[in-house]
């Protein structure tokens, strides 16, 4: 039955009709609201370091109520109004499968790891702890699994997307630039626009400055509202390969394009720098699978784009710019560098945890709690309030154990292989469908690569990159062309 068809004039609905969920006139209203709420999340993804409920109630919940998740909360609901929660909730199934059951069944048993594995904790915080991280970890699982429901062989929404995308990528460039005005001219309005943009108290604001060798060397490093240098750099590797591989050519997506890879520079965050090598390198591989590889005439028109970004960087650093990406390389590997301990000694107390508790896991969310009981004592200086494991491979391990990371690897193993199958023209006869899943390969590639540095898995970028991937390997295996319904 076709329940978008309209019902005739003065007659009541079926039986049917009632049973299949909203009549299409609410159903027509509902579902325009809930995309266009959606759309504003994916705009609004780079806002994470907004806190609504503290800035309107000048108290922290805890929860850091970020404006892309209440956004996308209420596209869900309307969705729901819409579709009807039996019908959502199917759709949620079909896009993320049976990996997502066995990630639920790896948190349950992970709570074996609170009885068996005691911390610093009271039995009430940790009870707690663990319950408001499985609470947030539902939330980012559903921001994945919309993302992927919605867009689902509907080429209107993945356009739509894009034009989001390329909107909070527009905004993080103006923003960053006045983030470099106001670093040499600071003022009271820069100075309150940063107060909201940071009041999330859930994400750290930090690194205002490039350190380099042993001191500050009064160059900023470009932020944006994520507040984190490498928070804006893993935005960045979800945004870039939409607008550089799955968008139409143009002098403006080119623009935004090249603008987006000098502020991935300007972040000077070496993850984010080696994470873009990497899903570069990728993007060739799937490329040359998918056939969509462009001509050698191309190729000059990106390297134009590089020589560009090169030549900007340079002017804004007072011409030293290749010597210090050169200098800020080789810090990776000093063993003086406090950003390079910080995160030698959290993924240390990380693999401790799994080796106190390798088959549950000292439970999800519990790390804090733990880790000043197994880091060596010159860690203990190396963390903020609530300390991180700096690597979301080793956070899985340490939290829910050999099960949890074998979900994990599942998840990944299911999902590369749809993609890699997806690549092929056999699957996917439509070329602009495999370009589509070429970009969310990549885009997914780069983020989750450079999670390997940080465990801040609850910016909603990431997700939303997942679930576009998800959406490009279901279209690949024929998705149709209707979209949700």
């Amino acid at each position: 039955m076709n329940l978008r068809a309209p019902i005739l004039r003065g007659r009541p609905p079926t039986p049917e009709q009632r049973g299949a969920g909203p009549l299409p006139g609410r159903r027509g209203a509902a579902e325009r609201w809930a995309d266009a709420l959606l759309l504003a999340a994916l705009a609004a993804l780079p806002l994470a370091g907004v806190g609504l409920v503290s800035l309107l109630t000048g108290r922290d919940p805890g929860a850091g109520f970020q404006p892309s998740y209440l956004l996308m909360a209420a596209a869900v609901v309307l969705a729901a109004v819409a579709d009807g929660p039996r019908r959502l909730l199917a759709g949620w199934a079909a896009a993320g499968g049976w990996p997502w059951l066995a990630a639920v069944g790896a948190l349950a048993l992970s709570a074996l790891g609170l009885v068996l594995a005691p911390s610093l904790a009271t039995p009430q915080e940790a009870w707690l702890r663990y319950a408001k991280q499985v609470v947030q970890w539902g939330v980012t699982a559903v921001f994945a699994l919309h993302v992927a429901w919605w867009l689902r062989g509907d080429e209107r929404r993945w356009r739509a997307a894009a034009v989001a995308l390329a909107a909070g990528l527009g905004l993080q460039l103006a923003y960053a630039a006045w983030q470099a005005w106001g670093f040499y001219h600071p003022g009271a309005a820069f100075a309150w626009t940063e107060g909201v943009v940071t009041s999330n108290a859930s994400i750290l604001s930090g690194s205002e400055e490039l350190y380099l060798g042993r001191g500050f060397v009064g160059i900023p490093r470009l932020r944006g509202t994520i507040c984190e240098p490498l928070y804006l750099g893993n935005y960045l590797l979800a945004v870039l390969p939409w607008l550089w591989i799955a968008c139409r050519p143009g002098r403006r997506r080119a623009a935004l394009a090249g603008a987006g890879l000098a502020l991935l520079l300007l972040t000077w965050s070496r993850g984010a720098w080696l994470a873009a090598v990497l899903a570069a390198a990728c993007a060739l591989v799937a490329g040359a699978r998918a056939g969509v590889l462009p001509p050698r005439r191309f190729w000059w028109r990106p390297a134009l784009v590089l020589v560009a970004v090169a030549a900007v960087a340079v002017a804004l650093t007072g011409g030293e710019g290749p010597l210090l990406v050169l200098r800020r390389l080789r810090q990776t590997f000093s063993t003086e560098d406090w950003s390079n301990l910080t995160r030698w000694y959290s993924m240390q107390a990380a693999w401790r945890c799994f080796l106190a508790a390798p088959w549950t896991g000292v439970g999800w969310g519990q790390y804090g709690f733990h880790f000043p009981l197994l880091v060596d004592p010159m860690g203990l200086q190396s963390q903020f309030a609530w300390p991180v494991a700096n690597n979301v491979v080793l956070k899985i391990l340490g939290e829910t154990g050999a099960p949890g990371l074998a979900a994990f690897l599942a998840g990944v193993a299911a999902t590369g292989r749809a993609a890699w199958r997806g690549l092929s023209a056999a699957a996917t006869p439509d070329p602009r469908r495999r370009l589509r899943l070429v970009a969310a390969v990549t885009a997914v590639v780069g983020v989750w690569s450079q999670l390997l540095t940080f465990s801040q898995d609850n910016l909603p970028h990431i997700w939303v990159a997942l679930g576009m991937l998800l959406a490009a390997a279901a279209g690949g295996r024929g998705g149709g062309g209707e979209g949700p319904s």
